[in-house]
């Protein structure tokens, strides 16, 4: 299937799979991904600097009606709309670079820009890896990258939040 933005084929198997796989199965995958892949990353982190929190923003502070609107709609389509649909519309359109040197850029931009931390910043990479592979991945195949990479954000950032506030 050729790339919609830079009418060049998107080769990978990675991407031929991420193309091949309904949106409603690439989803979930996406979600379970990005819970998953940051635990090596921050068990490391924990190995080494047992003393360093991982820690991010102090979201225990704010009311569940405020968390919910900022955390699970406005962030994921500000944090889309600058680190997905714009860095990687500029990269790969203006820029012709490949997809994964965008998705990788953009996947730092946007853990540089959760700079709560270093162990943030660490474990926030792979989730931009994710959100970057859902956006071209969906991009390529119907235009709708925003969209879809928008709501694979708010669903995980609003499991972060149950994690956070429930009982445990």
């Amino acid at each position: 299937m050729r790339d919609l933005g830079t009418q060049r084929p998107l080769n990978g198997t990675l991407f031929r799979f991420g193309l091949s796989t309904p949106t409603w199965v690439l989803i979930p995958l996406a979600l379970l991904a990005t819970e998953v892949l940051p635990w090596p990353i921050g068990y490391l982190g924990d190995l080494f600097y047992p003393q360093k929190e991982l820690g991010g923003p102090d979201l225990k502070s704010h009311g569940i009606v405020y968390l919910i609107f900022f955390v699970c709609v406005f962030a994921p389509l500000i944090e889309t709309a600058f680190n997905q649909w714009g860095c990687i519309t500029l990269l790969r359109n203006r820029l012709g670079a490949g997809p994964w040197l965008a998705v990788l850029l953009s996947a730092a931009l946007f853990a540089g820009l959760h700079n709560y931390n270093w162990k943030y910043v660490l474990t926030t990479f792979p989730i931009g890896v994710v959100l970057g592979f859902v956006f071209v991945v969906e991009q390529t195949r119907r235009r709708r990258g925003f969209v879809v990479t928008s709501l694979v954000h708010s669903l995980r950032n609003g499991i972060s939040l149950l994690l956070i506030f429930s009982p445990m």
